[in-house]
């Protein structure tokens, strides 16, 4: 979890930094103090503080500066190599087993990446691609699709799939993920 200076929280919501300090001096924000006798605020606190005083939201590369990856799909090597290599690199990660719940999460912020378990049955996997698809949110986000049968990567190519890794190759599902997300922030200004 990043932890922001009062100061870059004053630039983002266009206020004197003395303002903020004092939020936090009254209580109104919380925040942690440092050995050196400076305060950070976490960036959820920053972010539920916005939402509460209808403040302007934080920009995404500070809440999550290594990124977001979400992913839908049942517990497995795949989903415990993705949580493994998104925690080594200070990427935020968030899964649901279900998919409609992991409609409904991504629907609410879109991640910078999407893996999506080829083995869900609870809906066709096309459908859930081309719901995706039809959201203004999740229009460019890059899909990811591990565990699938190697007869469905060109139709899941052809409906906007950025990456199809074939079933039991966890650490290229875990790459492609990787390699996306170097890929979106190495792009972004």
């Amino acid at each position: 979890m990043a932890l922001l200076r009062p100061s870059e929280l004053a630039r983002i919501w266009e206020l004197h930094p003395k303002t903020v300090y004092l939020w936090i001096r009254e209580g109104k924000l919380p925040a942690l103090r440092t050995p050196g006798a400076q305060y950070r605020v976490r960036t959820d606190d920053a972010r539920a503080y916005c939402e509460k005083n209808n403040l302007p939201p934080l920009p995404r590369a500070m809440t999550s500066p290594g990124g977001t990856v979400a992913a839908i799909g049942k517990p497995s090597a795949a989903l415990r190599a993705l949580a493994k290599a998104c925690k080594a690199r200070g990427t935020s990660f968030v899964a649901w087993a279900s998919v409609l719940e992991g409609l409904l999460g991504v629907a609410g912020e879109a991640p910078d990446v999407l893996a999506i378990d080829a083995k869900c049955d609870e809906v066709k996997l096309a459908d859930v691609v081309r719901a995706l698809r039809r959201t203004e949110k999740m229009a460019n986000v890059a899909v990811v699709v591990y565990d699938a049968e190697a007869t469905k990567s060109s139709a899941l190519a052809k409906l906007g799939v950025t990456s199809v890794v074939p079933r039991g190759k966890s650490e290229e599902a875990v790459q492609a993920v990787v390699d996306l997300l170097d890929g979106s922030w190495a792009t972004r200004s």
